[in-house]
């Protein structure tokens, strides 16, 4: 178990927690993969190119594209896999700077402005199927309960009060 920060009120929650134990912000629902969205803060050096690539890798015309790169920090793009989000954010990365974000269906202004980035390796372990811990199926139960038995025993055994 680790402790992770809650993107809507900022305290920390262990990463097991489907719910902000704070604030309530739901951390995951069972078996919906968490969403992430790319907030462009700013548009780098040459806009154009950040207007091209955003039109390139995501279903925005030239004049949408370059509209969002005049008005930093917005919201790019949303509902994106942990996948996606990264893959994305590696190809804007040369040209601009954008933040990756947990996901929210409402974006204002503020939450755009204020919105604090994930945690990159937090976020790869919680992502990734090999980082989450999995349930134990029923010969691994079986064997912790016979395992756990055989220890009381021997315990017992050993204090003398079994004779």
């Amino acid at each position: 178990m680790a402790l992770i920060h809650c993107p809507e009120c900022g305290r920390e929650v262990s990463d097991l927690a489907a719910a902000c134990v704070h604030c309530g912000y739901p951390l995951r629902t069972a078996g919906i993969p968490a969403r992430y969205a790319l907030i462009l803060e700013d548009a780098g050096p040459n806009p154009g190119k950040t207007a091209a690539i955003l039109h390139k890798h995501l279903t925005l015309t030239q004049e949408e594209g370059r509209r969002l790169t005049e008005e930093t920090p917005a919201v790019v793009v949303q509902g994106l896999t942990w996948a996606e989000a990264c893959g994305l954010s590696e190809r804007l990365g040369h040209a601009c700077t954008c933040k990756m974000v947990r996901d929210k269906s409402v974006w204002t202004p503020e939450a755009v402005r204020d919105a604090a980035p994930v945690d990159l390796e937090q976020e790869r372990s919680r992502a990734s199927p090999e980082g989450r811990a999995r349930p134990m199926n029923f010969w691994q139960t079986m064997g912790a309960v016979l395992a756990a038995l055989v220890i009381w025993t021997l315990l017992l055994l050993w204090a003398g009060v079994l004779r």
